[in-house]
Formats: C-alpha cells, sequence, structure tokens
C-alpha cells in the first residue's frame, strides 16, 4: 500500500514511523474514544466556571461602594484625621489673617493690578478707542479732504480713458511705421 493512503496502514507501519521520525505522526495516532472526549469536555466546563464564578466575585467586589469606602477609612483613618484638622487650621489661620489686616479684601486684590486698572482709566481709555475705531471723528478740513478727493478721481478718469484709447490705436494698429510716417512727411512738405 502506498504511504498517502488515508486510514489503511500497513503491519509494523506505526513501529517504523515511531522509529525514524521519534513522534508518531496523525495517520498514526489512534483517534481518542467518546469517553475521552466527554472527559475533555467536562475539565472544560469546570475552568470555564471556576473563571466565571471569579469574575463574578471580583464585579460584586467592584461595585460594592459603600463597603470599599469603609475599608478606605478603616486602613487610612489617622491620615485622613490629620488631614481634615490641617485643612481646619488653614481655614481658620486664613479667616484670623484676613481680619487682621488693614486694607479689605478687594482693595488688596486691586492693588496687585497694573496701573489705571484698578481706578477704571484704562477701561474707558479702551472704550474711547473702540468707539473711535466704530466711528471715526470727522476730518478738520471737509473742504480740502472733499477737493482731494474729486482731484484723485477726476485724475482716474481721466487716466483710464487714456489708457483705453491707447489700447485701441494698438489693437487696431492705427499707429504709422516708421515708413508711412516718412511718407506722410513728405507729402506735407
Amino acid at each position: 500500500m502506498d504511504e498517502r493512503t488515508v486510514g489503511m496502514t500497513s503491519p509494523g507501519a506505526e513501529e517504523t514511523a515511531l522509529q525514524t521520525n521519534g513522534t508518531a505522526t496523525p495517520e498514526t495516532a489512534a483517534p481518542e474514544t467518546a469517553a475521552q472526549l466527554e472527559n475533555d469536555i467536562e475539565n472544560i466546563r469546570n475552568h470555564l466556571t471556576d473563571v466565571a464564578s471569579e469574575l463574578d466575585r471580583r464585579r460584586h467586589r467592584i461595585f460594592d461602594i459603600p463597603g470599599q469606602v469603609q475599608n478606605q477609612v478603616r486602613k487610612h483613618a489617622r491620615p485622613i484625621a490629620a488631614g481634615t484638622v490641617a485643612l481646619a487650621a488653614l481655614g481658620l489661620g486664613i479667616w484670623w489673617w484676613r481680619s487682621r489686616s488693614r486694607k479689605p479684601v478687594p482693595g488688596r486684590l486691586l492693588s496687585l493690578l497694573p496701573a489705571g486698572v484698578a481706578t477704571g482709566e484704562w477701561f474707558d481709555d479702551a472704550r474711547k478707542r473702540v468707539a473711535e475705531a466704530i466711528h471715526p471723528a470727522s476730518p478738520s478740513h471737509p473742504v480740502r479732504t472733499g477737493l482731494i478727493k474729486v482731484s484723485t478721481a477726476a485724475a482716474v478718469a481721466a487716466a483710464s480713458v487714456l489708457g483705453k484709447r491707447l489700447a485701441g490705436q494698438l489693437a487696431t494698429s492705427q499707429w504709422p511705421t516708421s515708413d508711412e510716417r516718412a511718407r506722410k512727411r513728405g507729402a506735407t512738405s
């Protein structure tokens, strides 16, 4: 029989395969029995049950907030008490210091600001600058600025008309060449 034949082996083929390779090939391994498969399935189910029960126990432990708080308070009671006393002492110290200071709190805070901000001068100045930017003041010489605007508009109009005529002459080639100019000079003289 051929080596590639599935399910059929010659007598002693398994022994020769083990001797040559040192391991059994899948063709030569004996299939598992139904009892072995059922035993493997039962072991896997038991393992999954253990994993699921451990996950459930951890879930209950994580979401037990009141129990966690009680445990943390028991574990860290001294540091929590010391922190509470320190915060209370700090609050009382700040209260006492404020009551003994000469300036009221708003005056002390405003003295930290740059000059002009506390009195409102800076704000008034900024408001005036914004108002000037939105509505600029009228010019001091309205006649002179009006004349400048009119003369500028007239110069621009004249330049555009002149430019348009020059462009039209260039486009239609109405400018005489040097030969045409010489003929015109000769004809007029």
